[in-house]
């Protein structure tokens, strides 16, 4: 009973505390490329990508450079505001959406009022919204492999931060109209996409002045509590979340590293959870929480004969690369919003961020909400006050 109440809590925000599983996985950096360039754009009428405040938002595909350092396209949203440009130009921000799934029906920028995702697809439109008014640009990358060719390598930093510098550079190209001025901004898994990109050396914005970054509700310190659960016997409506978003992450971690997807089909995953990896292709997030999916097993039906091998490594890979490691330009502002009563994100441990943060230099804002990890960007009062300290740094 204790476990099931513990599991309860832990799986009650919708996206599970283990976020940051894949987070980790081993990357390198890009070899240099021709610079991020939109090369299609589709204006969007209606639907719930067209955000109150907006003259214009397009769909768009942006060339840019996967997690292996293979040349690719992403794909995402371009909204403009509807106040004319001033002489300096529109400043942007960029906003990076929540955990939607892998496939390629699992872009927000492709969303439709009866999708199953539309929530976490829109958890930022009240931010969105108060920067279209202050007369910001906004882009909103779908992240690497949602929407674009290959997999989606969830939760790995540096594909996310890849994803979203070049969201920016790309559409600051493709519209005079938009400033050098960039902010970043994210919930959730976006959160760890601001955090990354802001990390990132200022040679890879192309030119572009990152001014701040906000993170909402970012996971951390994730690995003790993923190395207990992993262990959990129990399947059915307590922990379907958990399992499902436990699958997600490691076809993430499989996505960024070779060495690991071979792990992972040769003995890592039981047979099982093997005959269900096509999931990941057709399926998003709450499809593979379902009991015919990946929802419908305990963790440890998860693991095959290598299993604990598979664990471990995840595991080290979790801890050689949380966001607490990352480190970002004191000169570059950062926030860092937490709620109260968030599983995903617990409270005590944001708060351990962003001490950490504050101890290695970085000029960090910290501010708890009395909500739960959706509320932390969909409350009105919380939303308000994070637009307004991102359009105060520019």
């Amino acid at each position: 009973m204790a476990i099931r109440t513990t599991l309860c809590r832990m799986v009650a925000g919708g996206a599970s505390i283990m976020v940051a599983w894949a987070a980790a996985a081993p990357t390198q950096a890009a070899p240099t490329q021709a610079v991020p360039t939109v090369v299609a754009a589709e204006v969007i009428a209606d639907g719930p990508m067209v955000v109150d405040g907006a003259s214009t938002t397009s769909r768009i595909r942006y060339t840019s450079t996967s997690v292996r350092g293979v040349r690719t396209e992403m794909t995402g949203t371009l909204t403009l505001p509807s106040a004319p440009a001033p002489d300096a130009g529109w400043p942007l921000a960029v906003w990076n959406h929540m955990t939607v799934g892998g496939a390629d029906h699992c872009a927000p920028s492709t969303a439709t009022t009866t999708h199953p995702e539309l929530p976490r697809m829109t958890s930022g439109d009240r931010v969105i919204a108060h920067l279209l008014d202050a007369g910001f640009a906004v882009v909103r990358p779908d992240f690497e492999g949602i929407g674009g060719s290959g997999p989606h390598p969830y939760l790995i930093a540096g594909s996310l931060a890849r994803s979203t510098i070049d969201a920016a550079v790309a559409v600051s190209r493709y519209d005079s109209r938009i400033s050098h001025d960039v902010v970043v901004a994210g919930h959730s898994e976006g959160a760890v996409a601001a955090l990354s990109a802001g990390a990132r050396e200022a040679a890879q914005w192309n030119g572009l002045r990152l001014r701040a970054v906000a993170a909402l509700a970012p996971p951390t310190e994730v690995a003790a509590i993923l190395d207990a659960l992993s262990g959990v016997p129990l399947a059915g409506p307590a922990i379907n979340e958990l399992v499902g978003l436990a699958a997600l992450l490691g076809s993430g971690a499989a996505a960024a590293d070779p060495d690991f997807a071979d792990l992972m089909t040769h003995g890592g995953l039981s047979r099982s959870a093997t005959v269900l990896l096509p999931h990941f292709e057709d399926r998003c997030y709450a499809e593979l929480t379902e009991p015919g999916s990946f929802g419908g097993l305990a963790p440890t039906q998860l693991l095959g004969p290598a299993g604990a091998q598979m664990k471990a490594k995840l595991v080290e890979i979790l801890e050689r690369n949380d966001v607490r490691n990352l480190h970002i330009p004191a000169q570059i502002p950062v926030r860092v919003d937490a709620g109260f009563t968030d599983t995903v994100a617990p409270q005590p441990l944001v708060t351990r961020l962003v001490d950490t943060y504050r101890h290695n230099g970085m000029s960090v804002t910290y501010v708890e909400h009395p909500v739960g990890h959706a509320g932390v960007a969909t409350e009105p009062g919380a939303a308000t006050d994070i637009a307004r300290w991102l359009i105060a740094q520019v």
